[in-house]
């Protein structure tokens, strides 16, 4: 079914909530009628005057067309399970939620009701990796770092399902083949949960990505290497650069850098996710492609448990 105008609404006005209420905002296809969130002060925080309250999420049933579901995860599958039993479109924040057997549950419960069902992994919007998915890589081996000054705002999940699973997600898009091994490390050294983590996913045809993720880090840094058969790319997430080295026949090598201007990957997300629910465009992130990252961060999470 095709809409003029997306009806939508936010639950969870937390910290990253508060972004998706802006961003639909600004949004020409999108009207935002209405959030919902339990603690008061936080849906009475918002400055529109106009758009519905609630500290029931349910009670947006017959006002809203799609939702943005920014709550913490042990809530995810509950109330995406709720929306898309009533045939409302879904925008749920990563990870996606605390098990597979619920991300398959939703997924299948999206497809049965034809709801758009997308997950929040913001970095497919990143300009530098958009350019380097319309390039026809076959990786060897990729090395990625994704480094966190600490934050106690998102310590209900470990490194791995906070960070890590962005380099997940976009590792099981660059590489089309079946996981051989999976190699963890990691500690707890500032929370319950690992806070740093190193991985090593071995592929099929012997194709390897080693990733690092830690979020008590005293830098930001959010780095992804490919080394392609005489070809090697390298993403800075942070500084929106992809540096792309091709080797020539002469056995140098010829570089090309494209910087990109600074972007807004959440409003580039919620744009598609409007756009999908409109049939504009397809989603860049389905509920599939989300399962898929959680399936891998669920063995890791698993092996890192094993191991400690």
């Amino acid at each position: 079914m095709i809409y003029n105008k997306i009806k939508v609404g936010v639950i969870g006005l937390g910290y990253l909530g508060k972004f998706h209420y802006q961003k639909y905002k600004t949004n020409r296809s999108a009207d935002l009628v209405a959030v919902a969130d339990i603690d008061k002060e936080n849906i009475y925080s918002i400055e529109s005057k106009s758009i519905f309250r609630t500290n029931n999420y349910k009670d947006l049933i017959d006002i809203v067309d799609a939702v943005s579901i920014v709550t913490p995860t042990t809530t995810h599958y509950k109330i995406a399970k709720f929306f898309l039993e009533n045939n409302i479109h879904v925008l749920l924040e990563k990870p996606m939620t605390e098990t597979i057997a619920q991300a398959k549950s939703l997924n299948r419960l999206a497809k049965k009701n034809n709801c758009i069902f997308q997950i929040g992994h913001l970095e497919q919007f990143n300009p530098s990796i958009r350019k380097l998915m319309l390039d026809s890589i076959s990786p060897q081996f990729i090395e990625v770092h994704r480094l966190c000054k600490f934050n106690p705002r998102a310590n209900d999940v470990d490194v791995v399902l906070d960070l890590m699973i962005h380099d997940i997600d976009i590792v099981l898009s660059l590489v089309n083949e079946k996981i051989k091994r999976i190699s963890v490390s990691g500690k707890n050294i500032i929370t319950n949960l690992t806070d740093i983590a190193n991985v090593r996913i071995e592929f099929e045809n012997n194709i390897v990505a080693n990733l690092t993720a830690s979020r008590i880090s005293t830098k930001n840094e959010r780095k992804m290497r490919i080394f392609s058969k005489n070809s090697y790319y390298s993403v800075d997430f942070i500084n929106n650069e992809l540096k792309k080295l091709i080797k020539k026949k002469d056995n140098t090598f010829k570089t090309y850098t494209f910087t990109f201007k600074k972007s807004d990957s959440l409003k580039d997300e919620i744009k598609n996710f409007i756009n999908t629910c409109l049939g504009k465009e397809k989603s860049m992130t389905t509920g599939e492609c989300g399962e898929s990252a959680l399936k891998v961060a669920k063995k890791i999470t698993g092996a890192l448990k094993n191991n400690g």
